[in-house]
């Protein structure tokens, strides 16, 4: 069972859990409702459990047909995998990656009162193949492919959840009328830039390809402080005597600190990796890079409601928690 996890990367999966959590917050806010979620979960826990089911199906589905791509790349780069070594036969994982694709189809199929979930789910699979069959190899057109199959992802949840939803977190405005960043958006921009990085593991590369892939890590944190700055239970917050503006300021400081977090734990071997550039370095930023993705939900999640971050930020420890005990490579 342990390789098994191994193989399908089972760290990853804290990742699609904060990906889920974090788009159902975005269209679940309910101003200032203390039972926001809850009155989510109670009116679409049953759908909300599918989705999330067939999400961890499509991750699996992924990770197990990427390795069953590389399996003889990895038989010289690494050989320690489950598939290289033996542990598990290419035949055994075929059928089971067969399963997992078919699993998470009639998943999303399940979905409560939504015709369109078994479609929307077959987009993100078919570009999940996309990635691992045709265009990972090719420079830049792996990482573009890679960022499309997390924004559809996080489109299949929200137009699970209704495509009013969709809608709203796609192309959010203000009450003003100004345009603010969509979830799908700022989770593609960064998963850009992390796959472009991660590419630089396997081909020579140019310093410039790390600095743009640098700038896309970078830009998307941005953008969800954006979303912060522009949330609507900020001015409704503020306006309680009292009680209004500390409680701003304590969720404004746990956004900061969220932030800081990012930013030392992907910034710090990023860096490194720029000044030296090394190509065996490139692996610790793509590391750092995945557990950022759960930071980066949380800020957005905050965007949605005040205590949104609280919500998301246990997958981070859930993800280091497995990675330690279930090693990546």
């Amino acid at each position: 069972m342990l390789d098994w996890l191994r193989l399908i990367r089972a760290s990853g999966l804290a990742t699609i859990f904060s990906n889920t959590l974090a788009a159902v917050l975005v269209s679940a806010g309910d101003g200032l409702n203390p039972k926001w979620f809850l009155m989510r979960l109670h009116d679409s826990g049953a759908r909300v459990g599918w989705i999330l089911l067939a999400s961890c199906l499509l991750y699996a589905t992924g990770m197990l047909w990427n390795d069953l791509h590389d399996v003889e790349v990895d038989r010289v780069q690494a050989p320690r995998r489950p598939l290289p070594s033996g542990r598990i036969s290419c035949e055994s994982a075929l059928i089971v990656g067969v399963l997992l694709a078919i699993g998470a189809l009639l998943a999303a199929g399940a979905v409560p009162e939504h015709g369109l979930a078994f479609n929307a789910a077959g987009v993100v699979l078919t570009l999940i193949l996309l990635y691992d069959f045709a265009v990972k190899d090719i420079p830049w057109a792996g990482s573009v492919i890679m960022a499309l199959v997390r924004a559809a992802h996080a489109c299949f949840v929200l137009l699970m959840l209704g495509p009013e939803f969709l809608a709203a977190a796609v192309l959010p405005t203000t009450t003003a009328g100004h345009w603010l960043p969509g979830y799908a958006l700022i989770l593609g921009m960064y998963i850009f830039g992390l796959t472009l990085v991660s590419e630089l593991e396997s081909r020579p590369a140019k310093r410039w390809e790390l600095l743009t892939g640098g700038v896309f890590l970078c830009a998307a944190p941005l953008l969800a402080l954006y979303r912060v700055s522009q949330a609507p239970w900020l001015h409704q917050v503020w306006r309680f005597s009292g009680f209004g503006p500390p409680a701003v300021a304590l969720t404004l400081m746990l956004v900061a600190a969220i932030a800081i977090g990012l930013v030392l734990l992907v910034g710090r071997p990023y860096v490194t990796a720029l000044r030296s550039g090394k190509q065996e370095l490139v692996g610790r930023v793509v590391f750092s890079g995945l557990a950022g993705i759960i930071l980066l939900d949380a800020i957005v999640a905050t965007s949605a409601h005040p205590l949104g971050g609280v919500v998301v930020l246990p997958f981070f420890l859930m993800f280091r928690g497995i990675s330690r005990m279930i090693r990546m490579d």
